[in-house]
């Protein structure tokens, strides 16, 4: 079966770092049809632990299936066989790419597409003006 070998987490990163998440995808049958695979962005910041929001969702069909009008495709790569990886590289981050970042995959094995999606939450934590905590305690 079809599946993710390697998936991107949520993590947490410091104002002006780098960061990287990996998506990585093993397609089922023979090794030549097309995957696609895509990241992207969705700039929803924290209402996605916001219990009211999620049970709405949860009422919706799919929710997931709008892309909403706060997505953002930043990259794609297409590939003629049966895997496919693509790292996300996010340079000197700051507050504003905080959100939920998604890989897709398309995967057309069998002529028909199919979409297998997993996201993860990049919170950015903006540096204080006060320098590293290490230069105040002289």
């Amino acid at each position: 079966a079809a599946l993710f070998t390697e998936t991107p987490h949520d993590m947490t990163a410091q104002a002006g770092e780098d960061v990287e998440m990996a998506c990585s995808f093993r397609g089922s049958g023979s090794p030549s049809y097309s995957l696609e695979i895509q990241w992207w962005y969705v700039r929803n910041h924290k209402d996605w632990t916001d219990k009211q929001t999620w049970a709405s969702n949860q009422l919706k069909a799919s929710p997931q299936e709008e892309p909403g009008k706060d997505a953002t495709k930043i990259s794609v790569v297409k590939v003629v066989g049966s895997n496919i990886s693509h790292k996300l590289r996010l340079s000197r981050v700051k507050p504003a790419d905080e959100g939920t970042y998604e890989c897709r995959v398309i995967d057309s094995s069998d002529g028909k597409a199919r979409h297998h999606k997993v996201k993860a939450y990049l919170r950015v934590e903006a540096v204080g003006g006060a320098g590293h905590p290490q230069d105040t305690q002289l």
